[in-house]
C-alpha cells in the first residue's frame, strides 16, 4: 500500500499556482458564504468517486431546526475550468489518474486567489480516491469550516460595535468582536445580553459567569443545566409568563474544540419558548478563566423563521471564535509557571 501523504503548502510556495499576473495580483475569492466547487474529470464526476465527495462535503450541517448542507457543492469538469472557477472560495481539485505517484491529500491557503481555501487530491485509482477522502473527511470539512470562519472573523474586525465590545471586556476583562448590527443591551450583575432585529427575525448574543467548582463544572449536564436557569431568569418571551429555554427533543452536540490556545466547551442545538411558539438553532462556547476561577460563556442564538440558518449561525460561530481573554495570571500563579 502506498503511503498517504497528507500536508500544508507553506505560504512561500503558493506562488506557483497563483493567478498569472504581472505585478503578482490575486482578486478576492469569489462565490457566496458556504459555496464549495469541485472540479475533476468528467468521467468521474457521475461515478462512486464523484457521489463520495459530494456526499462528504454536502451532509448536513448539525444544530438545526431544517436540514441543510455543511456547503453548496457544485461539480465542474476539468474541461470547463476558467479563471473564474479557479477564484472560488472553497474549491477541491481532483485528479485520478494510474500516473500519480502516490495518494495525496494537499491543503493550500491564498491560491489563487486572496482568502481562498483550496484542497488538491490525488489518487492512482476511484477507489484509492474513496478510502483517501473517506478516511480524512473530517479534516476536509474542518478545512473549509475554519476558512469560513476566517473571513466572517476578519469581516466582522472592520465593523464592531465597539460599545458593546468595550462593555464586555469592562465586566469580564475578555473581548468578544460584536457585531455592529447589535443595538440594544441589557446588563445585570454576571450577565450581559445584546441583540439586533425585530419581533419577526432576530439574533442575540448573551454572556454571564459563575464560579468554577471543579471538573464537574464543565460536564454537558452541568452546563445545560445552568444555561436553562440563566434563560429562564434573564431571557422573557413575548407573552406573559414565557422564556427561551433549551429544545431537549432533540439533544445538544457537545464537543470540546481550541479557540487560540484554550480548550474549550463548545454545546450546539434548539432553543424554544415556553409558553411559545418560538425556537431556533444555538451554539454557546463555556471558557475556564482560571485567573479569576470561573466559567465565562458565550451563547448565541438565531431567530429567523422560514429563513435559512445555516450560514447565520456560522457567523454567529465566528463571533465566538473571536474570544479572548485579556485576564493576566497572578504573581504567585505567574512564579509556579515559571517554575
Amino acid at each position: 500500500m502506498k503511503k498517504l501523504v497528507v500536508f500544508f503548502i507553506p505560504l512561500s510556495l503558493l506562488f506557483l499556482f497563483s493567478c498569472k499576473s504581472n505585478d503578482g495580483y490575486k482578486p478576492n475569492a469569489g462565490g457566496k458564504a458556504g459555496d464549495l466547487l469541485i472540479v475533476m474529470k468528467a468521467k468521474h464526476m457521475n461515478s462512486d468517486a464523484g457521489k463520495t465527495i459530494k456526499e462528504i462535503m454536502s451532509q448536513p450541517y448539525l444544530g438545526l431546526p431544517q436540514e441543510e448542507p455543511i456547503f453548496t457543492v457544485q461539480m465542474a469538469p476539468y474541461d470547463n475550468l476558467n479563471d473564474f472557477m479557479k477564484t472560488m472560495r472553497n474549491l477541491i481539485m481532483v485528479n485520478i489518474s494510474s500516473k500519480v505517484e502516490a495518494d495525496t491529500i494537499l491543503y493550500y491557503k491564498n491560491a489563487w486567489a486572496k482568502s481562498q481555501a483550496m484542497v488538491r487530491i490525488n489518487a492512482k485509482t476511484e477507489q484509492e480516491f474513496i478510502n483517501l477522502v473517506q478516511s480524512h473527511s473530517s479534516d476536509l470539512i474542518d478545512f473549509f469550516n475554519k476558512a469560513e470562519r476566517e473571513r466572517a472573523i476578519k469581516y466582522y474586525r472592520k465593523y464592531i460595535n465597539k460599545e458593546f465590545s468595550d462593555k464586555i471586556r469592562a465586566k469580564y476583562n475578555i473581548f468578544i468582536t460584536v457585531p455592529t448590527g447589535y443595538t440594544r443591551i441589557n446588563e445585570k450583575k454576571d450577565l450581559i445580553w445584546m441583540s439586533e432585529g425585530n419581533a419577526g427575525s432576530s439574533e442575540g448574543l448573551i454572556v454571564y459567569s459563575y464560579p468554577y467548582t471543579g471538573k464537574g463544572t464543565f460536564l454537558k449536564e452541568s452546563l445545560l443545566n445552568k444555561l436553562n436557569v440563566v434563560l429562564k431568569d434573564n431571557i422573557p418571551g413575548p407573552s406573559d409568563g414565557s422564556y427561551m429555554s433549551v429544545e431537549m427533543m432533540f439533544p445538544p452536540i457537545y464537543k470540546a474544540v481550541k479557540v487560540g490556545e484554550e480548550k474549550v466547551a463548545e454545546i450546539r442545538g434548539l432553543w424554544k419558548v415556553v409558553g411559545d411558539m418560538m425556537g431556533g438553532p444555538w451554539i454557546m462556547h463555556a471558557h475556564l478563566d482560571k485567573f479569576n476561577q470561573r466559567v465565562i460563556v458565550v451563547f448565541g442564538y438565531i431567530y429567523a423563521p422560514e429563513v435559512k440558518k445555516r450560514d447565520k449561525i456560522r457567523q454567529m460561530e465566528a463571533v465566538l471564535y473571536s474570544y479572548k481573554n485579556l485576564n493576566k495570571p497572578k504573581e504567585k500563579d505567574k512564579a509556579k509557571e515559571e517554575k
